[in-house]
């Protein structure tokens, strides 16, 4: 049983637990654990939700309750047997996230919803809503939220042949960090925390930076995809211009964009192995800029401590590197391609055509 008045009034609380003698009781990092006679231990996960619990709470179009500080743990990994398959008389174990508890009393088939994840300056992070692909699927009453303390992957470019593999998600830093609410005109912001694991020794420190240095590099591996992703569209066009107007293209022209091809090539083939087809291709052409980028990455997000200084020295110097031909790619991006479109107008090439 329950009481919310100090024992005057009780109230049912068995939920699941079988009618027998309770020997024990004890609470555990805010867990209410219950021994019973001959029946085993059972556990009550989330005690801060009865203890906020107000009489007015279920009539609140939407209410969040304080959620409690969560573990920075590293993910479980399963063994001898897949996903979906239980395991026989094993306990379930807690969250890997921070995880909230919200209260709808006026949800309906039009209602939407969004959960907005920042840091500690207000940056968002990541954003969930009812539609796209994190969709929500809240319903009236009670309702979870799981953050998996994970920033957004990096920008990729699918079919990519490398060693190294994308670049991953970095997991949130121990530290503040913000969870807005918002269905309607109701909005919450509710505080919360991330707290380190107590089996490392890294401290809050050797975690913000370790994570600082992470995004540092997704976002350099970001700009690697996006320029290889845009020299392939350019390309793409290019090569269909040339293919419909075929011989009537004027020389200088058809020069012009020879030289544009060229050096758009001559650019992919630094940020990236392309002649990289197959998972064994890259034992014998080498890694490019993209796929060490990636090494260095997957170096620091090991382990948890504060990034050391021969891989930051690395990162610098790729950083340098890919620094070079993003620039290259920039600058046909501001002059010869717009040179190149005005010498297309002055030669009047026609735009619809049959080949």
């Amino acid at each position: 049983y329950m009481s919310w008045n100090d024992g005057a009034t009780w109230k049912p609380f068995q939920l699941n637990l079988p009618v027998v003698p309770i020997t024990d009781m004890t609470i555990k990092d805010n867990d209410l654990i219950v021994a019973t006679q001959g029946r085993s231990i059972y556990s009550f996960d989330h005690l801060h939700i009865l203890q906020q619990f107000q009489e007015n709470t279920t009539s609140k179009a939407l209410h969040v309750y304080q959620p409690e500080p969560a573990y920075r743990m590293p993910m479980a990994g399963r063994r001898f047997r897949g996903p979906g398959m239980p395991i026989p008389n094993a306990g379930v174990n807690p969250s890997n996230g921070a995880l909230f508890h919200y209260w709808l009393s006026k949800w309906n088939d039009s209602s939407s919803m969004t959960i907005t994840v920042r840091d500690a300056q207000k940056k968002t992070i990541k954003s969930f809503g009812t539609k796209g692909r994190d969709a929500i699927e809240p319903k009236n009453g009670l309702n979870t939220f799981e953050w998996d303390m994970l920033y957004p992957e990096s920008e990729r470019v699918e079919g990519l042949i490398l060693w190294n593999g994308y670049v991953g998600t970095p997991k949130a830093a121990p530290g503040k960090y913000y969870a807005t609410f918002k269905m309607g005109s109701d909005s919450v912001e509710m505080p919360f925390t991330i707290v380190r694991d107590p089996n490392f020794s890294a401290t809050d420190a050797d975690y913000q930076e370790q994570v600082s240095f992470l995004l540092t590099i997704r976002e350099k591996f970001t700009d690697v995809m996006k320029t290889i992703r845009q020299i392939r569209e350019v390309r793409t066009q290019l090569t269909d211009l040339t293919t419909r107007v075929g011989k009537d293209m004027p020389k200088d022209l058809k020069e012009q964009i020879d030289a544009v091809q060229k050096e758009m090539t001559s650019i992919e083939e630094a940020l990236h192995q392309t002649k990289a087809k197959s998972g064994q291709d890259v034992l014998n052409y080498p890694i490019r800029l993209d796929d060490k980028i990636a090494s260095v990455y997957n170096v620091v997000a090991t382990g948890n401590t504060a990034p050391t200084q021969q891989s930051k020295e690395a990162f610098a110097e790729l950083a340098g590197l890919t620094d070079k031909e993003l620039s290259r790619w920039n600058n046909v991006v501001k002059e010869k391609l717009p040179q190149l479109n005005q010498m297309i107008r002055e030669k009047a090439v026609p735009v619809i055509g049959i080949k």
